[in-house]
C-alpha cells in the first residue's frame, strides 16, 4: 500500500508543479477540475481527476488516482501531502520540480508574448487561441507546449499538452471559475496531519545549478 501511494503521491506532484500559483501570477484566484493523461513517464502511463483552488501565491489540489485521494497544499515555501484519512503526510519545498510543465496557468502572459499562435480551436463549446511554446529545461532538454486559450474564460487554458522526448502530458481543464471564492482555511495544512519534513532528502533530488 505504502509504495502505491508513493505512485500516486509522485504523479500528484508533477501534476502540482504543473499548475502551481508559484511563478507571476495571472490569476488572483480560481477553482477548476482537471484531468490529466500521463503517457511514457518514469511511472508509466497514468490517467489523474483533480480539483485545484488557487488564490494568491497559495494552492490546493485534491487528485484521484488508483482509488486513492492525495491531497497537496503549496503555501509559502513549502507543500504539504498527504492522503485522505490518514494522519500523516509529507512537507517538501515548494520549488521542486518532478514531472511535466512548470506553472502553466500562470505562464500566459510569456507564452503569448514568446510563443507562435498557431491558430484557433473550440474546445468543449470553448473558442480557443492555440499557442505553441517551446523551451529548453535542466534534466528534460527540449520541452514543446501547446495551450488552448479560451477567449471566454480571461485566456484560462481550457488544454495543455506538454512534450518532452518520450513523455507527454496533458491536461484537459473543466468547471472553471475565475474568480473563484476560496477561502484561507483551504489553505492551511490540516492541524490534524502530522507532517514529515523532507526537506533535507529533497536537497539531493534538486536539480543540477547551470554552470
Amino acid at each position: 500500500m505504502k509504495s502505491r501511494f508513493l505512485t500516486v503521491a509522485g504523479l500528484a506532484l508533477a501534476a502540482a508543479a504543473s499548475c502551481g500559483p508559484l511563478a507571476a501570477q495571472s490569476f488572483p484566484s480560481a477553482h477548476w477540475k482537471s484531468k490529466v493523461r500521463m503517457e511514457g513517464g518514469p511511472q508509466g502511463d497514468m490517467t489523474t481527476d483533480s480539483e485545484i483552488w488557487m488564490k494568491d501565491k497559495s494552492m490546493r489540489m485534491k487528485t484521484l488516482a488508483m482509488g486513492m485521494n492525495v491531497n497537496i497544499i503549496k503555501s509559502g515555501d513549502f507543500m504539504y501531502q498527504w492522503q485522505e484519512g490518514q494522519t500523516t503526510g509529507m512537507k517538501l519545498p515548494a520549488n521542486m520540480r518532478r514531472g511535466g510543465g512548470s506553472d502553466y496557468v500562470n505562464k500566459i502572459d510569456e507564452v503569448r508574448a514568446k510563443g507562435k499562435k498557431i491558430g484557433t480551436e473550440t474546445v468543449d463549446g470553448h473558442k480557443c487561441d492555440v499557442y505553441e511554446y517551446e523551451t529548453t529545461r535542466e534534466r528534460m532538454g527540449k520541452v514543446k507546449e501547446t495551450y488552448w486559450l479560451a477567449e471566454d474564460l480571461k485566456s484560462f487554458p481550457i488544454k495543455y499538452v506538454m512534450e518532452s522526448g518520450s513523455m507527454k502530458m496533458t491536461s484537459v481543464n473543466s468547471a472553471i471559475e475565475i474568480p473563484a471564492s476560496v477561502s484561507e482555511a483551504m489553505l492551511t495544512p490540516p492541524k490534524d496531519v502530522e507532517f514529515q519534513d523532507m526537506s533535507e532528502m529533497m536537497k539531493g533530488m534538486a536539480p543540477p545549478k547551470s554552470q
